[in-house]
């Protein structure tokens, strides 16, 4: 299945409203379990799981916790991402590609990152848009964060026929099941 046809059928889900509530149920659990304080996430777009309110939920239960967004960073032939602090009710700003990210915040390293995936396998390979922001970044970050696929189990593929930039991901967590 092409990245197109992914995302047109993750917009089209049957039930989709019940499908992203379990999504949703299946990360704030999952997060409950980790031993983490910071975590990176997205802001959805073209379909993608939103996980906005699991965030926000889970920063308002520990002081300690911070969310954070990514912001395309670096020189254009290397961008990769950084992510800047974020609440529910930070003030946002489109990016250059339109996507809302934090108009201010300090830069964060978190300790976990929730990256949406158009389509994954089950080696835990991600099919992203193509752009390769998360690969180029979980490249270069030391200590690496905990990697964490977010998807809908109709997107799960028998390959994604993975190439050497390709990072596998630790966990992949969807509407159905974690592998």
């Amino acid at each position: 299945m092409q990245r197109t046809q992914l995302i047109d059928l993750r917009r089209s889900l049957a039930g989709r409203a019940a499908v992203e509530a379990a999504l949703q149920r299946r990360v704030a659990e999952w997060l409950q379990g980790a031993d983490v304080h910071s975590v990176g996430f997205y802001f959805p777009v073209r379909g993608e799981p939103d996980l906005r309110p699991v965030i926000a939920r889970w920063v308002e239960h520990d002081a300690r916790r911070i969310a954070a967004l990514p912001v395309i960073s670096g020189p254009a032939d290397s961008q990769a991402l950084e992510f800047h602090a974020w609440t529910a009710d930070s003030p946002m700003q489109a990016s250059a590609f339109g996507i809302p990210v934090p108009a201010q915040g300090r830069v964060v390293q978190p300790e976990c990152l929730l990256i949406p995936c158009v389509g994954f396998d089950h080696q835990r390979y991600r099919l992203g848009y193509g752009g390769g922001y998360y690969d180029r970044t979980l490249a270069n970050v030391v200590p690496w964060p905990l990697a964490v696929g977010i998807a809908f189990d109709a997107s799960r593929l028998e390959s994604i026929d993975p190439q050497p930039h390709d990072v596998q991901l630790d966990v992949v967590i969807t509407d159905a099941a974690q592998y």
